[in-house]
């Protein structure tokens, strides 16, 4: 199965993308204000988009159906991708603390994010 291990923020995107698929907590304001290029790991852009172009067509955003959404699409490479959603949405032990903390790093790393990418557009603008 697909595992990233690579600390808080990756724990982070997890959290984020666990409570999209299984239909928790996310506001809608973050989910609107969050691109497919904030993940940093290219499969949890991929899934995030997925599952909010199933959720912006009111339709259902659950591992199965995010799967099917990606198959239709990459043709192919889609080992462990169904493996990995299904433990995203799980019970796995590992989803139960340390919420908080890979949110806010997550979410640190994105303002950071944000921060540079205004200052590149400000810089462009002075050029």
């Amino acid at each position: 199965m697909i595992r990233f291990n690579e600390g808080k923020r990756t724990h982070g995107e997890q959290f984020a993308l666990r409570e999209i698929l299984c239909g928790e907590g996310i506001a809608l304001r973050e989910r609107q204000s969050l691109r497919p290029q904030d993940f940093a790991h290219d499969l949890h852009g991929q899934i995030f988009r997925h599952a909010r172009r199933l959720w912006e067509q009111c339709l259902q955003h659950d591992p199965a159906a995010v799967f099917a959404s990606m198959r239709r699409e990459r043709r192919g490479q889609m080992q462990g991708v169904a493996e990995y959603l299904d433990w995203l949405a799980g019970d796995d032990p590992c989803f139960a603390s340390g919420r908080h903390s890979s949110v806010m790093a997550f979410e640190k790393a994105l303002h950071e994010q944000y921060e540079a990418e205004k200052r590149a557009i400000e810089k462009r603008g002075r050029l």
